[in-house]
């Protein structure tokens, strides 16, 4: 192990770039192995030390979460299948799909069809946090799905649990974690809160982001969701979190959980496909050359993180990189430390001949894990393009170059290459027509990939805007032949009233207003670093934010005024044929610009 870890990672560090990192390894529940990496502080080349150096765990503190709510599940205070509103006395989740509950095994398993919601999760320093109970009582995400239909990642779940621990015990969370988890595990160097010991403190290591061919100390995010991802720990505390899972509850005359226990919240819980690995109660699955891996990774601004057990053999390690270099570099390691010691036979690389007709499967996918009903959805929203190559389909994720996929199965596909990859296959899920409703990863089961609509998809999205906006330019015309007749005299087959006047100016001012906030405000706001962070972090909306989102809300409204000018516009033939026509068109453009902002939520309340 020894000879395994000192070779791999220093070549991870110098490969991604990382100052420091920070290792241990477990079997059969006894520390074998701990070492540190490079520097957990360059400035003053302070060396990591596995014992003493802490690191932000990232995600990986929803293991802690999961494991306190397993002693309540044990003790008999929480029922997993009951509906949660059960345990919650503060609030309640909204009943948005009756008859289907909300309950502490869809949150363990991130089926509770909640979406992404990242806004005021976290603040800029430790001053500004708010208890985590505030946050989830304001900032309740909306359902999107039917609870136990499919995995969307939820911080805001995890927090949820944290608040129905504190419900149903009556004691503060970080005061339950430490008497029941920490403490009997002699976790002395680890810690949930952002106000740490002395000591402690001066042991934590800095983050670093590598930037103009070196690595820059920057301060991590502060996480209001405190029970979804700000514990603070060694490599050698992760240790005994690690060793006391490997054995089922119970570690050097601590018991945390009784064996029964352990081994339901270690088995499969939910998948997204039987064909696809699984959630299990909180720690999720991964296989690789055949081997059940269960675990979590952990991810910060700066720090990125992993646990892994494989039960079957007893064997696990915790390793945490202190650079973002650190979120390739640890399934790196984990990849390399199956094929060392575990590895698999010769594998072959598939045929490149789809057995099903391509149209099956092309099309582009929205990742599960994103925003719905909010801004936030035209702030991101991560994307998968399948299409059909020359033998395989090709598929394209963010900016990376396509990859070929061949199947190797009915709606399972491969690398063309043949390599293995850590998230594993493609796995297209059908619903109960034979149509491909989700796109797969093998190896992600806490999220997925729904199939867009063609009405979603960017192109479809982009030509509405553009051939509105290029609509609502023509109105243009309308001052210049204004002009014209006031210079020239000239009336034609025109028949301006006050009426028709107030027809052109209102759909005018609208055509104006939609078109200076699409090419002129928008890309202001969202290019505005420093407004777009306040607008996530703040506990208000900035006011230069919500001025803008106000201006297609005015421009809507204005549109509805100018489409029921229409009537009396050809009721009573105002203008020419030829001008009315073009007036119809215009509010056709109005109502495809409406329609783009209604989309992409672009209105003020949606902020």
């Amino acid at each position: 192990m020894e000879a395994f870890f000192d070779e791999a990672v220093p070549a991870g560090l110098a490969k991604y770039n990382i100052p420091g990192a920070t290792v241990s390894f477990v079997q059969d529940g006894e520390l074998i192995f701990s070492r540190g990496y490079g520097y957990s502080d360059i400035a003053n080349r302070t060396p990591v030390d596995p014992e003493t150096t802490l690191f932000h765990i990232g995600s990986i503190t929803k293991l802690f979460t999961w494991t306190c709510v397993m002693q309540l599940v044990e003790e008999g205070k929480i029922d997993l299948d009951a509906d949660i509103n059960t345990y919650l006395t503060d609030f309640s989740i909204p009943e948005t799909y009756p008859g289907h509950p909300v309950t502490m095994r869809h949150l363990m398993t991130h089926s509770a069809g909640f979406e992404e919601q990242e806004i005021r999760m976290t603040v800029a320093d430790v001053e500004e946090l708010y208890p985590f109970r505030t946050y989830c009582e304001e900032n309740i995400p909306a359902r999107v799905y039917p609870p136990g239909t499919v995995t969307s990642y939820s911080n805001y779940g995890a927090t949820l649990a944290a608040v129905i621990v504190e419900d149903v015990t009556g004691v503060p969370f970080e005061q339950y974690l430490n008497e029941h988890i920490l403490s009997p595990l002699s976790m002395t160097r680890t810690s949930i809160s952002y106000t740490l010991p002395p000591e402690m403190a001066r042991n934590l290591s800095s983050g670093y982001h590598y930037m103009g061919m070196t690595n820059e100390a920057v301060p991590d995010f502060v996480c209001v969701v405190g029970p979804a991802g700000s514990i603070s720990s060694t490599a050698n505390d992760m240790a005994a979190f690690l060793a006391v899972h490997m054995k089922n509850g119970s570690w050097h005359g601590a018991e945390i959980l009784s064996e029964e226990t352990a081994a339901l919240m270690h088995a499969p819980a939910f998948s997204n496909d039987p064909r696809v690995s699984s959630m299990c109660l909180g720690f999720y699955e991964t296989r690789l050359n055949n081997e059940r891996i269960i675990g979590h990774g952990g991810d910060t601004d700066t720090f990125h993180s992993l646990l892994a057990i494989i039960p079957e053999r007893g064997t696990g390690f915790f390793v945490s990189y202190n650079s973002v270099g650190g979120s390739k570099a640890r399934y790196d390691l984990q990849a390399e430390f199956v094929d060392r010691f575990y590895p698999a036979s010769a594998s072959t690389a598939p045929a490149n001949d789809p057995g099903t007709p391509a149209g099956k499967y092309t099309g582009t996918y929205q990742s599960t894990r994103h925003n719905y009903r909010t801004f936030e959805f035209y702030l991101s929203r991560p994307e998968i393009s399948i299409e059909q190559g020359e033998k395989a389909l090709l598929v394209t994720q963010g900016g990376s170059p396509p990859s070929e996929y061949g199947e190797v199965a009915p709606g399972v596909f491969a690398q063309s290459s043949g390599q293995p990859t850590s998230y594993g296959n493609l796995v297209f899920r059908e619903d109960g027509q034979g149509t491909v409703d989700f796109l797969c990863y093998e190896n992600l089961p806490f999220f997925a990939y729904e199939r867009v609509p063609w009405y979603a998809i960017e192109p479809f999205t982009d030509g509405v805007k553009n051939t509105g906006l290029a609509i609502l330019l023509t109105v243009l015309v309308w001052p210049i032949m204004a002009v014209f007749r006031r210079v020239y005299g000239a009336t034609g087959d025109e028949r301006d009233t006050a009426l028709s006047v107030y027809a052109r100016l209102v759909a005018g001012a609208a055509s104006l207003l939609f078109v200076v906030f699409v090419l002129v405000l928008l890309p202001a706001v969202t290019g505005d670093t420093a407004l777009i962070e306040s607008y996530v972090r703040d506990l208000t909306v900035p006011l230069a934010l919500s001025a803008v989102m106000t201006v297609p809300v005015i421009a809507v409204l204005l549109s509805a005024v100018a489409a029921a000018f229409a009537i009396p516009v050809w009721k009573r033939r105002y203008w020419s044929v030829w001008h009315r026509v073009h007036y119809s068109i215009v509010v056709i453009g109005l109502f495809m610009l409406a329609w783009w902002v209604n989309f992409w939520n672009l209105f003020v309340f949606r902020l």
